[in-house]
């Protein structure tokens, strides 16, 4: 339990992970770099890590170190090397092509097949060589001071083959790995296209914030204003385009709109800037850095800025008051794109403000603000949580509201939305620059790892080339695993007292508990020399955080179940003294169920005396009635029918004893001799069937006989 639990401290440990301090040892150039990287990557529960001074990628499987005594991994290397410093590694959606990319140029790994015992590449080969193909050469080869900003794998490729980037010369580029050098699109981000009507200090001010961060939204599509104006690549006459949400320096969100399915992209204009509600002065922070898309419902936008503060905005449909001349000027685009209809313009409402807390200062020492840009990561397994990367440390944020907001749209209610929501949770993981002296030791990567031997584990890469792993909240903000067969589940109705009881105690005690700061895991160089001052300064920081966050919660948390539990001891009480009353009403209700069976057999035996006794004097009180009833006339007619039947029956009678007497003599004549004409067999059973009209004329006289008896009386 202990392995696994502590898998994390056995990977520092591999030959692979020495192999890399070594080199980051001997490399003195990262030590330099102040910005966060991504350099690792976990995809199926394996790890990815990018090797700068080798210039491969080593890969190993994380659950090797439970299941397989000895260590393997695995080289995998570029047949063309990049020729730029990697800093980041991006999966496409289908797991089969990985990007390695920095600010100077792009190179695209095709993963061989796996196979094997342990679904190793090529069988467990030591090192594989992989087909690699750079993208965007010759456009980074003509635009020298051109640096990359982000790279993203596109959503709408069928085949994984797409990706976009976004430069610092402000263009949107999206490329297809089967032409990596020619541009599929090439969307310009710039402001020379807008209305005239704006001031200059506005236009200057504009042409000064470029774009820094983008995200794919949810697809839409449109449709032809006339279908037969033009041939569209579907017979429908729509086209499916994904907008891309762009993130200016000055906080400013524009959408523009991609296309794959046309052979001619359409060439929609820039839409925006979007409006933020309610807006504000600073337009929240002139230094945003980040922008990250949730697909929840309805969207949710996080916009991170490099003071550490992250603002949560839901996208919605623009209103018609909402109309801006930015919003109408924008839409100038190319002849084509006239002839589609434009997509709805979208509004960010600020839901909350998040601020991060980037080093651990003191109210003396918060006057000299430490910045740095802030790389936000989505969680895979959960919509609604995502990871902060930056040269500080790691952050982790989720996002609990977005539940409450779904559950009220996917419901067919008319009424305002719930007003009280809980607020995000804020989770400081690592802290690598603990004071403002502290020098930069930048996170080189993060990955999650979800395993049910494993568990659940941000497994993080410092500056030093050390892995921490550390285990995320267990606590279920939604579920995250669909079920297997859907089906919806039975209606419930509530009792009235329920309804008044919404928050379960549970929830109600991890409220309490929640924290809004933590102590996170400190990693700084271990070589700088930390005064006393500032030894205190952080001990005074634990201790308030230990004090305001765990003890003084706790003793809340104590008071409350205190409370509970002193309530329903209350309520036990009572429950047992109701107890004891049932039982003795149990045992009355018995004894008056036994007495109350006596007394009914005594009446169902009364009844049924007083029934035989009823009968006797019904049929005495019909004895003495002068005249007849209907009964007994139609019983009488049936008498006399039977009587002249038996008069006729009684004759018939009367002839076969005459025949039969003359048949006897006939036969006592010729019992010498054998009569021609009838044989004996003939007689036996002209014998049987007389015997058996004779013995039904008794029975019919034998009823009559019954029938006048019952008559006379």
């Amino acid at each position: 339990m202990a392995v696994v639990n502590n898998w994390h401290a056995f990977l520092n440990e591999c030959s692979f992970c020495k192999k890399l301090r070594e080199n980051n040892a001997k490399d003195s150039r990262k030590k330099l770099q102040g910005e966060a990287k991504g350099i690792i990557t976990i995809q199926d529960n394996e790890l990815y890590v990018w090797d700068s001074l080798c210039s491969h990628l080593l890969h190993y499987n994380l659950k090797n170190i439970l299941q397989v005594p000895e260590e393997r991994h695995q080289i995998l290397q570029c047949n063309d090397v990049p020729k730029f410093d990697v800093s980041w590694l991006v999966w496409n959606q289908t797991g089969s092509h990985l990007a390695l990319w920095g600010q100077l140029g792009i190179m695209v790994m095709e993963l061989p097949q796996k196979w094997g015992r342990y679904s190793e590449y090529e069988g467990g080969k030591e090192v594989v060589t992989c087909k690699s193909v750079s993208v965007a050469e010759h456009h980074f080869a003509s635009h020298c001071g051109v640096k990359l900003l982000q790279v993203s794998w596109h959503p709408g490729s069928l085949d994984g083959m797409h990706l976009a980037f976004l430069t610092s010369d402000n263009t949107l580029c999206v490329y297809s790995l089967r032409e990596p050098d020619s541009p599929v699109q090439v969307i310009s981000l710039g402001e020379e296209e807008r209305s005239i009507s704006m001031s200059y200090s506005r236009q200057f001010a504009v042409l000064t914030d470029n774009a820094v961060s983008f995200d794919f939204g949810t697809e839409v599509k449109v449709h032809l204003k006339n279908q037969g104006y033009l041939e569209t690549p579907k017979s429908q006459g729509s086209v499916t385009l994904w907008p891309v949400y762009c993130l200016r320096g000055n906080g400013d969100v524009v959408v523009v709109y991609t296309d794959l399915e046309s052979k001619r992209p359409i060439q929609l204009g820039i839409q925006g800037p979007l409006l933020m509600h309610p807006p504000a002065e600073d337009n929240y922070g002139n230094d945003a850095c980040s922008i990250l898309y949730l697909q929840t419902s309805p969207p949710v936008i996080t916009i991170a800025t490099c003071e550490g503060k992250l603002h949560h905005c839901i996208v919605l449909a623009r209103g018609v008051e909402d109309t801006s001349i930015h919003s109408v000027s924008s839409w100038k685009s190319s002849t084509r794109s006239v002839n589609y209809n434009i997509p709805e313009e979208m509004s960010l409402f600020v839901h909350e403000s998040v601020e991060l807390e980037l080093s651990l200062t003191t109210p003396v020492a918060s006057m000299d603000v430490f910045t740095c840009p802030i790389k936000l990561l989505k969680d895979s397994a959960s919509p609604d949580r995502y990871h902060c990367c930056h040269a500080a440390g790691v952050h982790t944020v989720v996002l609990p509201w977005i539940q409450q907001y779904e559950t009220f749209c996917s419901e067919d209610r008319t009424d305002a939305p719930p007003t009280t929501y809980q607020e995000s949770i804020v989770e400081h993981l690592v802290c690598t620059k603990p004071l403002q002296s502290s020098a930069q030791m930048p996170i080189l990567g993060l990955g999650v790892v979800r395993d049910h031997t494993l568990g659940s584990v941000l497994l993080t890469l410092t500056s030093d080339y050390e892995f921490i792993g550390l285990h995320l909240s267990g606590t279920k903000y939604r579920s995250s695993t669909p079920p297997l067969v859907s089906s919806s589940p039975p209606k419930l109705y509530p009792s009235p007292i329920r309804k008044l009881i919404k928050e379960p105690f549970e929830e109600r005690i991890r409220k309490i508990l929640q924290r809004t700061t933590s102590n996170p895991l400190l990693r700084s160089q271990q070589t700088a020399q930390i005064t006393q001052q500032a030894c205190f300064e952080l001990l005074s920081r634990a201790t308030q955080v230990f004090r305001e966050q765990y003890i003084q919660k706790q003793d809340l948390a104590r008071q409350e179940i205190s409370t509970r539990v002193g309530i329903l001891s209350e309520q036990k009480k009572q429950q047992l003294e109701d107890l004891q009353k049932l039982q003795r009403s149990r045992v009355m209700v018995s004894n008056m169920a036994e007495q109350l069976g006596d007394k009914c057999q005594e009446c169902k035996e009364k009844q049924e005396e007083m029934l035989s006794r009823i009968q006797v004097l019904m049929r005495k009180l019909q004895s003495r009635i002068p005249f007849l009833s209907d009964a007994e006339r139609t019983m009488k007619r049936e008498l006399e029918s039977m009587e002249e039947r038996l008069e006729s029956y009684k004759r018939n009678l009367d002839q076969l004893k005459t025949k039969e007497e003359y048949q006897q003599r006939q036969i006592s004549k010729q019992t010498s001799q054998q009569s021609p004409v009838i044989k004996s067999s003939h007689m036996g059973h002209l014998h049987d069937a007389l015997k058996e009209q004779g013995d039904e004329l008794q029975k019919i006289m034998k009823k009559m006989k019954e029938i006048k008896m019952d008559a006379t009386v």
